[in-house]
């Protein structure tokens, strides 16, 4: 509530900021396409209490008269039909797992969306992180540049040297456009998936943090789209419990009462009050419901096949995600640990020894973009590390970030 209310005030002021877990509860808050799927769990609950009733009683009313004479009969029958088996139980049950399977398939919508509102939000971070990395490389080529010029006019440098470095400082230019462009569209994203219309801006606050240990190890036994399945194969075997009670349809119980009016010679006319029971036995002969006990059975054989099917899938998807944030982390540690202070390194002595004439430019430009380029690379696998752990969470069935 507070949370919702805070983005509320943000709206109305024309700017929403979340961080990356804000984008998710905000998204699991306000997205339209969840609010509406929630109302499968009320659909549900109908049918729930809908199911398992006994079928209204019938009533029949009867009145005949002879067309000459005063003679005639008026009855009243009541009849209520029972099932001879457990097929209301079996029809309860039924509507109990799909129940709780709309509830599963509602949670699984929640950590699917939450997984992709954190994606986006860690994606445009790192777009910034990107961009502000650009911003520095402009600035220091354009310092280059200036100072270039200055020695171009004192005949110390070439102009073949000054022509590079703002060659140098148009190419980024050009990728920090190409950057924005990529951001905007990640915000045109974003938008839907939070629920934010109109031109509300959305700001996402925050850093990326180092990689982190991740846990040993997990089982994804309550990720909602295998507890989805499971519940409805538990509904399809209640299924085939249900269609083989179907072999013998309802049986009828009933009371009749009816009063004739007969005309007895020589006698005048004499009323006759006559009670009776009813009891109707449909006979299994000519449909004994096989065809659909078989299509129930192979019903519950799929679900049972689509549960092992969806397990493997967890598992693959845990392990591939935690694969891939040890890899990331890995990568981030060799670019922390070695070739970044390396590159630094290599970087300081040429520009000394390019300040005292000894190192041609090109040789300083070179190391500078091999620099940055590993610079890039970090970004991009700080990134890619968090990708990695947001599915790692959403495959164990976390709809926010778990705490190693």
């Amino acid at each position: 509530m507070i949370l919702f209310f805070a983005s509320a005030v943000s709206a109305w002021a024309g700017a929403v900021s979340l961080t990356v877990d804000g984008a998710a509860g905000h998204a699991l808050q306000c997205n339209p396409t969840l609010a509406a799927a929630r109302l499968r769990i009320e659909e549900a609950r109908a049918r729930l209490e809908q199911r398992g009733r006994l079928s209204n009683p019938e009533l029949d009313l009867e009145f005949t008269r002879h067309t000459i004479g005063r003679e005639g009969s008026a009855s009243v029958a009541l009849l209520q039909r029972l099932p001879l088996t457990a097929r209301l139980r079996y029809e309860k049950a039924i509507t109990r797992a799909e129940l709780a399977a709309a509830e599963a398939e509602v949670r699984d919508a929640e950590r699917k969306l939450a997984a992709e509102a954190r994606a986006a939000a860690v994606k445009l971070i790192a777009l910034r992180g990107q961009r502000a990395l650009r911003t520095e490389q402009l600035a220091q080529s354009r310092e280059l540049f200036g100072f270039l010029l200055k020695r171009v006019e004192s005949g110390e440098a070439s102009l073949v040297d000054a022509s590079q470095a703002e060659l140098e400082a148009r190419q980024i230019e050009i990728e920090d456009l190409q950057l924005e462009a990529e951001e905007v569209t990640l915000r045109g994203e974003i938008r839907p998936l939070l629920g934010i219309v109109g031109e509300v801006a959305v700001h996402i606050t925050g850093t990326l943090p180092a990689p982190i240990r991740g846990p040993a190890g997990a089982d994804p036994a309550e990720r909602p789209d295998l507890r989805a399945a499971e519940f409805r194969s538990d509904a399809a075997r209640a299924g085939v419990l249900a269609q083989a009670a179907r072999r013998w349809e309802d049986i009828g119980i009933g009371a009749s009462s009816s009063r004739e009016r007969v005309l007895d010679e020589p006698r005048s006319i004499e009323t006759e009050q006559i009670v009776g029971l009813r009891f109707s036995l449909p006979l299994p002969l000519w449909n004994n419901n096989a065809g659909r006990i078989r299509e129930a059975q192979a019903e519950a054989a799929r679900a049972e096949l689509e549960v092992a099917a969806v397990a493997l899938n967890a598992h693959a998807e845990v392990a591939a995600a935690r694969a891939a944030m040890s890899a990331y982390a890995r990568l981030i540690d060799e670019l922390d640990g070695k070739a970044l202070p390396k590159a630094t390194e290599i970087e300081d002595l040429l520009r000394r020894s390019y300040a005292t004439g000894q190192t041609p430019l090109t040789e300083v430009l070179r190391t500078r973009t091999r620099r940055l380029e590993l610079q890039r690379q970090r970004l991009d696998a700080l990134r890619d590390y968090h990708l990695a752990r947001i599915r790692h969470d959403s495959a164990l069935g976390h709809p926010q970030p778990t705490t190693p």
